[in-house]
Order: C-alpha cells, then structure tokens, then sequence
C-alpha cells in the first residue's frame, strides 16, 4: 500500500473514531460532567441529586419560551440559557427519570394556547412588543401537574430551589400536614370551609387553612399524630411535662417545627379582659414559652419586651400641651425592614416589604452546643431597649417611652432564629412520670390519682434521630391583622403571613429540599471595571463639590458686596439693575472656574471611557487572539525547527 493511500484510510479511521467516541460518550456518559466554574453553576446539590434519585415515576417538564420575542432582552435570553442548562443537568443526572423539551413560543399558534391554559405568565419588555412566555411545567404519570408561571432573573440565586421543589412536589402531591398546638383563637380548619365561619379568622389561618392541611390538637394532647410533617407551635398554654415531652420527642424524631412564643401577647391579655369565671375555658396566657426545649438547644428568651427606636411604627396620640391628635413613633410596634433579613435564607431571601411586629420578645444564644447551627433570621436595629413585660403590656404612649430611652447601651436583637443539626433532648432522664391532672383542671378533692389514657410510645430519643430544622420567633402579634393588613383594601403591607407560610412550607419539604439553599449568581462582577468606575465616580465627586464650594464663596463676597453698599441691588431681588464692575467680576471668576471644572470632568468622564475601552480590548485579544496566536506560533516554530534539523541532515 503506497503511503499516500495509507493516510488517506488513517484519516479516514480517525474521523470515523472521532464520531464514535462522541456518540458513544453522548450516550453513555450523559451525566458525567467536569465543573470549573468557580460558583459551581453547573453542578447541582446534594439535596437535588436525592430528590432525583428517589423519584418512582417519570417526570415529563416542558419549558414555554418565546425565543424570538426574548432577543432584544440579553439579560432574559442569558438567563434561558441558565435554566436551559439547569434542567439538561437535571434531565442527565435523573437517569431517565426526568424528560425535559422546549417549546418555542410564538404569537397566534397552538404553542402560545398550551403555554396559557397551564398558567405560564406572558410579559411584554415594553408597550406593543410580543409577549414573552418564560415558564416551566412539569407533569407526573398520572397528569398531575405543577407550574412555574415566570422565571425572573431576579431570583437566579434560587433556581435549583424552585425547579427541584417542583420535581418534589410532583412525586409528592399531598398537602403538607400540619400539627397546630396554640392557645389562640386560631383555627385553620374553619377558615378552609366558608360554612364554619371564615371570616372570624384572621388572614394568616385562612391561608393556612387553605394552603396546607393542618389538625389542631386539644388542650390536653398527649401524642403528636405521627404523619405529621411539620409542628406549629404558636403561642402554646402552660403545657404539662407530658406535652413538653411529646413535643421533644416529636422533633427529635421528625425534626420540623414552626415555633412562635411571645413575652407579653396582646391578643391573649384583650381576650383575657372579657373572661366568664364560670367559663370552663381558660383564657389564653399573656406570655407563653418552651423554657426547658430552649435551654437544651441552646437558646433563651428572657421575659422581657424589646423595643425598636429606628423602626418605629406610627401610631395615633394625643399632645398633653394642646389636645390635639398626631402621629408618633412607637417602638414598642416596629418594622424590621428587608436589609435587616436573612437574604440567603429561602424563607426570608424574597420578602420586600419588612415584617411588622409588635411587644416582641429577644432571642439570645446562651450556649454553644456541638452539631448545632443557630443562625438569625429577623434582626432589629441597634437603638433598642428592653423592658418588663408586665409594663409593655400597659402600653405606654410614645412619649413615656421616649422619656425613659436610654441615651446609649442599645445592642442588635435577634427576632427570629434558625436551629439547625442534631439536637439533644432536654429530658435526658427519659419521659416524665405520668400526671394525674390535665393542664387547666383542678382535681377533686380525695380523687385517686389515675394517669391519662396513652398511646403507646416509640423508643426515646436522646439524640436527633434526623437533621433537626426549626424556626423560632420571639413574638405572636405579628401574625394578627392589625400589623400588616389594611382594614378597607384587606391588601397586606408587610410580609408577616408570608414569613410564617414560607417558613412552614420549606420546613414541609423533604431533608433533601430542606437543605438546599440560595446559591451565587451565574453573572460575575467585574472588580477591575467596578473599581474603575468607582475611583472615577470618587474623582467627580470631589470636583463637584469643590465647585460647589467655589459658588458658596462666590454667593458669600457678592452678599458682602450687597452689604457694604457697593452691590447693584439685583442680587437682593432688583432684577432690573444693572451689575458693578465688582459684581461683574466676580460672576465672571465663577463662570471661568465653572468651565474649567466642567471641562474637567469631561475630561473624567473620557479618561474612564478610554480605560474601559481599553480593558475591553485586552480582554477580547485575550479569548480570542491570543490562543489562535500561540498555536500559530507554535507551529511555525516546530516547523522552523524540522526544516532546520532537515537542512542539517542534508
């Protein structure tokens, strides 16, 4: 075989191995990828790959996208990139258990009536464009379906999140069950059904009732049914050892628990003011805690009030001196706005309007206990005070409490916590002996002691049986009406029901869904060009204010000119005079150092420019020449090396 038909058949056998290998490795190594990225962007969680791998049943997720439409949005069309790579990650690594198509969604076709009837939201970038559909929907066997109505590329950072909660919730489509143990007059229950009296609950238990499924347990429980998911605990009576033991137990074993105390409660001491004594019902407690469960993980809550100065609510009073009626910062009833949120926390990461509250207790940390991550989620600012509860709960006006503020000594409080990891029991000697009296009651006198009927119990736990996750706020108010809903609209202004459902919807899911949380975003910055761009800004800043210092001095010597008597009169109002040579000279000096300080900053302005545009240049010659330009390099330099090793053979 002559040599030149000898690599005609190498190139040949090395293209057709070329495609094999790339077929085969398409095929077979789908899910196998290399991630360099520094945020990891391409690589999905712990969290998700266990969802993934305990789906039983195909998921089906078609993404609706208007790509035609999206072109004059970059941004848009760099995040579909993003959630396009997202679900291929998901589709590959599911092992077949999650099928992913796009759809292109154009106007007036049968692809925009698919994308409107499962609820995939149309927006249009301004008045007349196209609308642009940007949506996920995901289907299981048996055609239950789940719907992302838009992807906002706002909420990039929690894009795993949402696509494997849907995953999760299409595998599991029950409602999540919610056991409520409270003392309030909360009852979702009846406001998931018209018929029972809705509108005597608050908004916070009509949407409870309505969004999850939730049993409200009797005074005297003492089990917690054990298909529950998450445990409310809102405001709870004076629980017995028996109780406070379930409820360890209960989070020991299923580690998910809402749990909101409150030092000084308004709802129960108004409700408290109209108790019947011959009313068998106790009133609700004007304080509530879990004293013994708090101090094995941890935490404390002292019985005191924290007040916010800085967040102050505006409330009605009454001037002592005239009579009349104003409005005045209360800090006993305080806003914690968005900044002062956990922002990587899914339950608070994506609340806008701040969390009213109001008599709210403090968290503090008192110990440090090994496996156990305490992280705050709601903070106040540091002009705060604290004081008795008895004293809040006589509500005194703004005035007094500002009489009595200190005049320093205030420190960050935290509202909110999240407990986190494995936590130890706070009865570490086993269940408590049985009681013979039920919280509330009193027995007969000479009545024998007969302990209460009880289920049988599991094994005690010492330890966590599993990962724990627990919230814990420090106030009970905020889920009333009165701080975040308007009486006329029914409209909420702040996000104190939205806190609440979030933090039991995510407490909901499973371990896997439970753990994930909010990742980095896909667009870097860059620090260079920032730091460009902020010594510029820096440099104009200051030049503007040396001429602004320059006109002060220039208005200061034309108002000793008015004063000594040598002015004209048109700088004190008389338009119609005519400047003095001083006068004159002296606006001209201001107007020549007003050009010169502009043409300065154009200077600025142009010096940035260039820089960027230089920047830009280097890094374009860098992505793109640069390498082509080695190469090129290289090659004509093992070529001029083998000419020259050939020309000394010869």
């Amino acid at each position: 075989m002559s040599a030149r038909r000898y690599a005609l058949f190498a190139a040949l056998a090395l293209f057709i191995a070329f495609i094999a290998a790339n077929v085969i490795a398409n095929s077979w190594f789908r899910s196998w990828r290399l991630d360099l990225t520094e945020n990891q962007l391409y690589s999905i969680s712990r969290g998700t790959q266990q969802t993934l791998d305990d789906l039983t049943e195909p998921v089906q997720l078609t993404l609706y996208y208007s790509r035609d439409a999206a072109r004059p949005v970059p941004q848009l069309q760099a995040y579909a990139s993003r959630v396009r790579e997202m679900l291929l990650t998901f589709q590959a690594r599911s092992h077949g258990r999650v099928r992913f198509t796009e759809v292109n969604v154009e106007p007036f076709t049968e692809a925009e009536d698919a994308a409107s009837e499962n609820g995939v939201q149309a927006v249009r970038p301004y008045e007349g464009a196209d609308p642009i559909y940007f949506g996920l929907v995901g289907a299981n066997a048996i055609d239950d379906t789940r719907t992302i109505p838009l992807f906002d590329p706002q909420r990039e950072a929690f894009l795993e999140y949402e696509l494997t909660r849907l995953i999760y919730e299409l595998e599991n489509p029950e409602r999540t069950r919610v056991a409520l143990i409270t003392s309030l007059p909360l009852d979702p229950a009846a406001a998931a059904d018209p018929q029972l009296g809705a509108t005597s609950q608050s908004v916070f238990a009509t949407e409870m009732g309505r969004l999850l499924e939730v049993t409200k347990l009797g005074p005297d429980f003492t089990s917690i049914p054990a298909d529950t998911d998450v445990l409310a605990i809102i405001h709870p009576g004076a629980l017995s050892q028996a109780q406070l033991f379930a409820v360890d137990q209960f989070i020991l074993r299923n580690g998910r628990a809402f749990i909101a105390l409150d030092p000084a409660s308004m709802q129960a001491a108004m409700s408290s003011t109209g108790f019947d004594p011959f009313n068998p019902v106790m009133p609700a407690p004007t304080s509530s805690s879990l004293g013994p469960l708090l101090d094995a993980w941890g935490v404390q809550m002292a019985p005191t009030v924290v007040l916010d100065l800085e967040g102050a609510l505006p409330v009605s009073v009454q001037d002592p001196t005239t009579g009349q009626t104003g409005q005045a910062p209360q800090p006993l009833f305080f806003q914690v706005p968005p900044e002062r949120l956990d922002r990587e926390d899914l339950m608070t990461a994506w609340l806008r309007r701040g969390i009213n509250f109001g008599l709210s207790g403090g968290l503090t940390r008192r110990t440090e206990i090994e496996g156990v991550t305490i992280v705050p989620l709601v903070r106040t600012s540091g002009r705060t005070m604290r004081l008795p509860a008895e004293q809040a709960l006589m509500r005194p006006s703004p005035l007094d409490v500002l009489n009595m503020w200190p005049a320093s000594g205030g420190r960050v409080e935290n509202v909110a916590l999240r407990i986190s990891g494995t936590l130890p029991t706070a009865f570490p000697g086993g269940a408590p002996p049985a009681e013979d009296v039920t919280p509330g009651e009193t027995p007969e006198p000479g009545a024998p002691a007969q302990p209460p009927a009880q289920e049988p119990q599991a094994e005690t736990l010492r330890v966590s049986a599993t990962p724990a996750q627990v919230v814990v706020v420090a106030d009970t108010d905020f889920l009333a009406d009165d701080f975040y809903v308007d009486p006329q609209s029914g409209g909420t202004a702040a996000d104190n029901a939205s806190f609440a459902l979030n933090a039991i919807d995510v407490l909901g899911g499973s371990d896997a869904l439970v753990s994930l949380r909010s990742r980095a975003p896909a667009q870097r910055s860059m620090r260079l060009l920032e730091d460009m761009e902020r010594d510029a800004q820096r440099r104009i800043e200051s030049r503007q204010r040396q001429l602004e210092a320059d006109l002060q001095e220039t208005q200061a010597r034309l108002q000793e000119l008015q004063a000594r008597g040598r002015g004209s009169g048109f700088f004190a109002g008389d338009l119609g005079a005519e400047l003095t040579p001083e006068e004159q000279a002296e606006v001209d000096r201001f107007r020549t150092r007003e050009g010169e300080i502009r043409s300065e900053l154009r200077g600025l302005v142009r010096d940035l420019r260039g820089d960027i545009d230089r920047l830009q240049a280097l890094v374009i010659f860098i992505n793109v020449w640069l390498a082509p330009l080695l190469i090129a390099g290289a090659g004509l330099f093992l070529f001029w090396r083998r000419q020259r090793r050939g020309g000394a053979g010869r």
